[in-house]
């Protein structure tokens, strides 16, 4: 949970953004965040925003106890807005991306996804968004959920399957740098044609003989999730 509050800069209209608080339920002193650890959510310093960034489900609980006068966002990107409409100046701040400690991210060019109650609540996330990306947008709740869905989907589930092609080069002692160049040209051949005209493979296909062999060859706890992609592509097709 992070409060922030702004100063605007009368010359160069920028907005300068500053971190007066933070709070994990460990109590975990961050290095990096140059920004007091706060003890309680019940009795917040002053800021215009308030973010809770928690497990969506316990988003509800968060919001509930925090006392603020700020406007309250959730960056949870399937709950619904109405989780944190306990607050009079609330929304959603909801970044489709997956994030690592390893890894550092340019969120100029990520997107935002804004959503908002009323001006006040509006003003403050449009303000907070555009300051960090070039791509702000606005959705619903409901669309908010279906952008999540897909989301998981293209990310959650794509990563799966790359896991379980790790674990199957492994065991046969086969480089996955190999198949690097297949996963460029997948995404770049989805991102340039589309998914739908870009799919291939035996299932695409419909090889019935390649299908069988591959199916001979996996481990049987695998073979429900290769038997189930499969007829899934084939139903898109009509195979």
């Amino acid at each position: 949970m992070i409060p922030l509050s702004r100063k605007q800069k009368t010359r160069t209209l920028k907005i300068t953004l500053k971190l007066v608080g933070y709070y994990n339920t460990s109590a975990t002193c961050i290095d990096t965040i140059k920004a007091p650890l706060l003890y309680s959510i019940k009795a917040l310093p002053k800021a215009d925003l308030v973010i809770i960034a928690t497990p969506d489900d316990h988003i509800v609980n968060v919001s509930t106890t925090i006392n603020s006068n700020a406007i309250v966002a959730h960056t949870s990107g399937s709950v619904a807005m109405q989780a944190v409409s306990n607050h009079v100046n609330h929304g959603v701040f909801y970044i489709p991306q997956s994030f690592s400690k390893s890894r550092e991210m340019n969120f100029e060019e990520l997107p935002i996804c804004v959503e908002f109650n009323n001006s006040i609540a509006q003003e403050g996330l449009e303000k907070l968004g555009n300051q960090l990306s070039n791509k702000l947008t606005y959705l619903n709740s409901q669309q908010r959920g279906r952008l999540h869905i897909a989301a998981v989907y293209m990310n959650n589930f794509v990563n799966h399957c790359y896991t379980k092609a790790d674990e199957i080069l492994n065991e046969a002692n086969i480089d996955a740098s190999l198949l690097y160049p297949l996963m460029n040209e997948t995404l770049a051949k989805a991102q340039e044609i589309s998914p739908y005209e870009a799919q291939t493979g035996p299932a695409r296909r419909n090889d019935v003989q390649t299908i069988a062999r591959h199916l001979e060859a996996i481990k049987s706890n695998d073979r429900n999730m290769y038997d189930a992609i499969t007829q899934s592509i084939k139903n898109t097709y009509g195979n």
